[in-house]
């Protein structure tokens, strides 16, 4: 599992796990373990801390796509109590994984689900050493107060952004809070060949990969330089687009716009700055191997203030769209402006209050007409459940049509489409 720097000054330390969907499982006790220096100094790390059974259960979100592959959401989660005070709670955890079953290819199942399988094991051991870390904190806390401290807490999450019978490609996202003013988090990709089962790499996307890293440093130099990365790259310090992103075995992944490179909190920008992206998309991958290609309808994931020249209205003229979100992160605006013309106002009426800094989208809802549509997130801080994604249409006229909106912050993995009646809806992974 790939982590940031600063997250090793915890203690080094492994142990086993076994891993499946509808069984509880116990945490292994460890006997011997290293600690690794945080500065000069070694931490002090107590002894092992006490875990309940991580009860495992299945989602009800069990889905297959059109090319028959399945996926099962699994969760697993654990409470990790003090050895001094076995009523106390350390720390909590909880982890959501997929399990991938590829009709009719067993074995190439099994590979993937192995691979996914080295993942949960490694955020159970990072959970271990955390609880360790934890308790020697706590116990500083408590001393002389009559109630413990709320326990800390950690998260793994997924999202699938692509997945047929090419590529599967998903991104894990881990926080841990412990203790301090914030948590720490962070994503990574972990990318499979559908027809192999084996993990890719960047080296085997393509049949050439010096022409193909030396494209990659290209262009993503050229996106770092542009005003939209201004309040995201560290201003004070060079950036190492190569040490940072193309060295990285795990911070990049494939969707169906193309691929897309993540940095996280303190890797090419401050903390405040957040994760962000670099996407190419696939009709600008030279060296790309075709197999790995998406041939499905038109999708172009943007990141805000990055401006894009595409006919999305069909009168076959190139227009130029470009969204972007105030540069005020604290109090965030958003503005959407094509061929010269601005639509802020539009944007203003729906209450964009939480204007989605990570992406906005070019997507082809519906192949059979000739419009290309804009979607837009708000994510709604105060009250998740009114998070939502906004779609736009372009007419000839030059009229910015709303289409409605659909749940949720969108990204690659979700279907959407018009029915019937021509409401937008959210459909499954095979398409209903």
């Amino acid at each position: 599992m790939h982590k940031p720097y600063h997250y090793y000054i915890y203690p080094l330390f492994f142990c086993l796990f076994a891993l499946g969907c509808g069984t509880p499982k116990s945490v292994l006790p460890t006997e011997n373990y290293e600690s690794s220096p945080a500065t000069e100094e070694t931490i002090s790390v107590p002894e092992n801390t006490e875990s309940t059974k991580q009860q495992t259960s299945l989602s009800p979100d069990i889905q297959t796509t059109s090319d028959g592959i399945t996926i099962t959401n699994c969760t697993e989660s654990s409470s990790f109590y003090s050895t001094e005070d076995p009523s106390v709670c350390i720390l909590t955890a909880t982890a959501s994984y997929p399990k991938i079953d590829i009709l009719d290819k067993t074995k190439i199942s099994e590979k993937i689900n192995a691979l996914i399988s080295n993942e949960l094991n490694t955020f159970w051991d990072f959970e271990q050493e955390n609880a360790n870390y934890a308790q020697e904190t706590i116990n500083l806390a408590i001393e002389g107060s009559a109630t413990a401290p709320e326990p800390y807490n950690a998260n793994l999450s997924y999202e699938l952004k692509r997945c047929d019978n090419q590529i599967i490609s998903l991104v894990f996202s881990q926080g841990d809070y412990m203790g301090g003013a914030h948590g720490n988090y962070w994503s990574y990709g972990l990318t499979f060949d559908a027809t192999t089962g084996e993990r890719l790499y960047l080296e085997g996307l393509t049949n050439d990969y010096p022409a193909f890293h030396q494209f990659l440093m290209q262009e993503l130099q050229a996106q770092a330089a542009l005003p939209a990365y201004g309040n995201y790259l560290y201003s004070d310090m060079p950036i190492d687009i190569e040490a940072s992103l193309l060295s990285d075995a795990s911070c990049w992944y494939l969707d169906r716009s193309g691929i897309s490179f993540i940095s996280n909190p303190y890797v090419l920008g401050s903390y405040a700055a957040g994760s962000f992206e670099f996407n190419i998309p696939y009709a600008d991958l030279n060296g790309l191997r075709e197999e790995y290609a998406y041939h499905g309808s038109y999708i172009r994931k943007l990141f805000p203030g990055i401006s894009v020249q595409h006919d999305i209205n069909g009168n076959g003229i190139t227009d130029e769209i470009c969204y972007s979100t105030d540069e005020n992160f604290s109090n965030a605006a958003s503005s959407l402006s094509i061929n010269g013309n601005q639509y802020s106002d539009q944007l203003r009426e729906l209450y964009l209050s939480y204007p989605w800094t990570g992406a906005y989208y070019l997507i082809d809802i519906d192949p059979e007409d000739s419009y290309i549509e804009i979607a837009i997130s708000n994510e709604n801080i105060d009250n998740p459940d009114d998070t939502c994604t906004h779609f736009f249409r372009y007419s000839a006229s030059n009229r910015l049509i709303y289409q409605g909106n659909t749940p949720g912050i969108f990204n690659e993995d979700m279907q959407v489409r018009y029915n019937a009646n021509g409401n937008l809806i959210l459909c499954g992974r095979n398409g209903e």
